[in-house]
């Protein structure tokens, strides 16, 4: 039989669990391994070594002053902490939760708090307050497949308290009521706010603030008839009667306060909204996140009001990468370092008049983890006196005296706030549960004064001692349609310093930074666009430049609320440093230690302290290719361009081969044409070719006509709501040459006529797969995805194909997503060439760069693209492309005269501000400059037709 065959599994079960009633007194320091050895026997396997797992785990300490040992850690799939028998776990959540973090690069998927006795099981991934199940050794036997991750062949395991799967389950529940009452046409914020309301009330009788179970009893009675407008908002109007019903059907009844049910506008629900909502009553609400507001209030929005706000939704995992650097290390520090019963008592006091504000609240989520972990800091605090007094049991029974109206926050949506607002109340009523703490919960704190409906980037902000937040994310060529024009004018007006493509987050740093007092510290939650270019130097380059400095961040993970988007995660102190400062790298999973993390977020020197080079500008050599603009209308087929020719071949001189960077890529095979009409007269171009004309007009013209009238649209708009409103004008310009390419970028056309052939790139990389140069015929036009060089020979190639210049394109590139882009400006401006490279040493980079365009050719001729001749490269084994790679690599680091021991990127910056400065004349791209010819006439070629 196998281990997971139940018979054999709960027989060895039951001998582990009779082993330690017998033989073990719930020792911590010494019986935990002997439990853990007889664990995993249990489950089947030979014992802890065997299974793979490791006892006494080393992990760096958060300081990295020291070492911490979890009591086992199996990579991939579990830590286990044990501690004495009779121990209360919840007090050791936090330490399970600071180990997982640094469990890193073997961090597991699941965390076990043992006493011996019982087993807590966490997921950190999917919920971080709670437990995903708590099994009871004495139930271990027939529980067993909570822990099924622990068989020998892992196993998913079912869990009793997936408080994610229930919170999933009620919001589809709740959000079916509210979308038929949109469908009926009761008004949006109406249904909102009755969705709201009722969720209130299904949360408040499951965890004891209502007496009975009025609201579903409501509910049932209307079912059956009874009247909805009588019962259930009758029930809500008693909640917002100030003291407790002294009679009647609702007797009991306290004043609950807070806003929520200030505004009762009652109707009639009918029977399928009714039986959606008594169903809707039978999840244990006590059991859902209160993530669950954010949810409504992300599915109470259409997408395009999703949009316009930015609004996005942030899980607990990742809120606490913020919160626990602001708020909780350095509190925790400040307990640790108290010694006397008085500095104990003042930190006490400290921590109550602590303020914390988020200024794109959202739904709460931020201020609602903060909130918990200050009342567990505040527990912190009173188990440390009650060990110094010597007197009752720690947490049990204190007051607290942490208001909620400590905790600010500031969003555009009115209905957001009003779930901030629940989201803090109820923050209150679950830590009072989970601390046993005797604190009072209704009526609710009124929070109309701290959580605000207003515009951040235009209201004053509260004093606040630390800023948290995720702020609303959006594109800058977005921002005009999504936000209206005249609202980016009033930006551009209010924040003259934010430019360029900065992304819309880019406003919030700046604001923060400035708004912090000396020594506090700020956490946001923002785009990756934060690390590159424009938004890098509108958000971090100011805080850096500002006497802020980053201490612990994630350059960049995927966003845990949409897949499509990679997020970093910045968080920064004013004034005073912070040590040692900890980034994240591998999409959170790699930690690395560092004396200074960069506004790049890099812990390699600051390249963006580089300077564009004449040299390398002069002549103009690198460019984006041409972007159509109107793809149906300029990218052409075989077939279409055979008809054009047929009918006027004339008409060849403007209809030139397209590469894509996706074909350079994949396939190098021209399958597209590019109209391109340099003429500047349209008449002349009707007159003596009339049949491409008429392409153009059929094509392009309708379209470039629509985008104009868009534009007026717009215009008009805010023109009407602004006096001072400056108009857009970009499409009625163009209208007088609107049958050419958007970007048709004479200057590129210019320059690659020069040469037989020149030099290409894909401008998108991945993340895993280095830059990758190929030389194109001059005949074929790049479209806007290739960076094109006007550069023909071999030496040129192998400098830009050698990891010296992916060194410098890492350290300077923007992104998407995770993966680089090549942007000439930041890039190739500032890229240094080897100034005192010999005409010999120049000859081996060319020798070797010619020896792989023809190991290329050979493998492109049977059928191997670039692509996956490169992705080879990523597989062990000998590899004739990769070894004349890294003689590439030694010929350039030669020719720069390099310490290989010393960092690369910063050897090119040393050499990038000597040439800055001097005004001697250097030398830039292009083999000539070094005395060296083409060798060799590979190109991707253009099609014959």
């Amino acid at each position: 039989m196998t281990a997971t065959d139940p018979g054999p599994l709960r027989q060895r079960i039951d001998e582990f669990v009779g082993y330690r009633h017998a033989f073990l007194k719930g020792d911590e320091k010494g019986e935990a391994q002997m439990f853990l050895d007889r664990l995993f026997r249990a489950f089947g396997h030979a014992g802890v070594a065997e299974a793979g797992a490791t006892l006494e785990h080393r992990l760096k300490k958060k300081d990295d002053k020291g070492t911490s040992f979890a009591d086992l850690l199996w990579p991939g799939r579990c830590l286990i902490e044990m501690k004495k028998a009779g121990a209360n776990l919840l007090q050791h959540y936090r330490q399970a939760f600071d180990y997982w973090v640094r469990a890193v690069p073997d961090r597991p998927r699941y965390v076990i708090l043992c006493n011996f006795d019982e087993f807590w099981i966490y997921d950190f991934n999917a919920q971080m307050d709670e437990p995903v199940d708590r099994v009871p050794i004495s139930k271990l036997a027939q529980r067993w497949d909570a822990l099924a991750f622990l068989l020998p062949i892992e196993e998913k395991p079912s869990f009793g308290n997936d408080l994610v799967e229930v919170t999933r389950e009620a919001a589809a529940q709740v959000t079916s009521v509210f979308r038929t009452l949109l469908d009926r046409s009761i008004e949006r914020r109406q249904a909102q706010r009755f969705v709201l309301q009722s969720v209130m009330a299904m949360f408040a009788q499951d965890i004891g603030l209502l007496p009975r179970h009025s609201f579903s009893q409501a509910v049932e009675e209307c079912t059956q008839g009874a009247s909805s407008y009588d019962l259930i908002f009758g029930l809500f109007r008693e909640m917002n009667t100030r003291g407790t019903t002294p009679a009647g059907r609702f007797k009991g009844t306290p004043y609950f306060n807070g806003g929520l049910f200030a505004d009762i506008a009652g109707f009639d629900l009918e029977r399928d909204e009714l039986l959606r909502l008594h169903k809707a009553c039978q999840t244990d609400w006590s059991a859902v996140r209160p993530e669950i507001f954010g949810t409504l209030f992300e599915t109470s929005m259409d997408q395009g009001e999703r949009h316009a706000y930015g609004a996005h939704f942030t899980s607990q995992a990742d809120i606490a990468l913020v919160v626990g650097p602001t708020i909780v290390d350095p509190w925790r520090q400040k307990i640790h370092d108290a010694t006397t019963i008085a500095d104990l008592e003042k930190l006490l006091g400290e921590l109550a008049a602590y303020q914390v504000l988020d200024p794109a609240c959202g739904s709460g989520n931020f201020l609602y983890v903060a909130y918990r972990e200050i009342r567990r800091l505040e527990r912190d605090i009173h188990s440390k006196l009650a060990e110094r007094r010597k007197s009752g049991p720690s947490g049990q029974g204190t007051l607290s005296f942490i208001p909620t109206a400590n905790f600010h926050g500031i969003d555009k949506n009115e209905f957001a706030v009003e779930i901030a607002k629940v989201t803090m109340m109820l923050a209150k009523k679950l830590s009072s549960d989970e601390l046993h703490d005797d604190q009072q919960v209704l009526p609710l704190e009124n929070l109309d004064s701290s959580i605000i409906a207003a515009d951040a980037l235009f209201t004053p902000w509260p004093k606040a001692d630390v800023i948290i937040g995720n702020p609303p994310f959006m594109g800058r060529r977005r921002m005009s349609e999504e936000l209206g024009a005249d609202y980016c004018q009033r930006l551009a007006q209010r924040y003259p310093n934010v430019r360029g493509v900065s992304d819309f987050v880019t406003y919030w740093f700046p604001l923060a930074h400035d708004h912090l007092k000396p020594g506090a510290r700020a956490g946001f939650v923002a785009t990756n666009s934060i690390r590159d270019n424009q938004s890098r130097i509108a958000s971090l380059d100011y805080v850096v430049d500002n006497d802020g400095h980053i201490f612990d961040a994630v350059s960049s993970k995927p966003w845990s609320g949409d897949a499509t988007v990679h997020v970093s995660i910045v968080n920064w102190s004013k004034a005073v440093d912070v040590s040692p400062k900890i980034l994240w790298l591998n999409d959170g999973d790699l930690r690395l230690t560092a004396d200074y993390i960069s506004s790049s977020l890099s812990t390699a020197v600051d390249a963006r302290k580089a300077q564009p080079l004449a040299c390398n500008q002069n002549p103009p050599t690198c460019f984006q290719g041409q972007t159509a603009g109107i793809v149906a209308g300029y990218l052409i087929d075989r077939s279409r361009r055979r008809e054009i020719i047929s009918k006027e071949p004339g008409s060849v001189k403007y209809i030139h081969p397209f590469l894509g960077g996706r074909e350079l890529l994949h396939s190098a095979a021209i399958n597209r044409w590019v109209v391109d009409v340099p003429e500047s007269d349209f008449g002349r171009l009707d007159a003596l070719h009339p049949h491409l004309a008429g392409h153009l007009k059929n094509f392009v013209l309708p379209k470039r006509e629509q985008l104009l009238a868009k534009e007026r649209v717009k215009n008009q708009k805010g023109a009407d709501s602004n006096p001072n409103f400056r108009p857009e004008n970009q499409h009625q310009l163009f209208m007088n040459r609107w049958w050419q390419l958007w970007r048709r970028r004479p200057e590129l056309i210019n320059e690659i006529a020069k040469i037989p052939r020149y030099l290409a790139t894909s401008r998108h990389m991945t993340e895993n797969r280095i830059a990758i140069f190929a030389f194109v015929d001059s005949a074929i036009h790049p479209g806007d995805a290739v960076t094109a060089f006007a550069l023909d020979d071999e030496f040129s190639f192998g400098v830009l194909s050698s990891s010296t210049h992916a060194a410098w394109l890492r350290a300077r590139c923007s992104h998407i997503k995770s993966d680089p882009r090549y942007t000439s400006t930041t890039v190739w401006d500032s890229f240094p060439w080897p100034q005192s490279a010999t005409k010999q040493l120049a000859d081996v980079v060319a020798s070797i760069g010619a020896k792989i365009l023809e190991t290329r050719e050979e493998y492109i001729e049977r059928g191997v693209s670039l692509a996956k001749q490169y992705d080879s490269l990523q597989v062990p084994g000998k590899n004739r492309l990769r070894e004349l790679h890294a003689q590439l690599d030694e010929a350039v680091l030669a020719a720069y005269g390099f310490n290989t021991d010393d960092d690369l990127v910063a050897q090119l910056l040393a050499l990038n501000v000597d040439m800055a400065a001097s005004s001697v004349p250097h030398r830039g791209p292009g083999g000539a400059r070094y005395g060296i010819e083409k060798m060799t006439d590979y190109c991707i070629s253009p099609p014959i037709v």
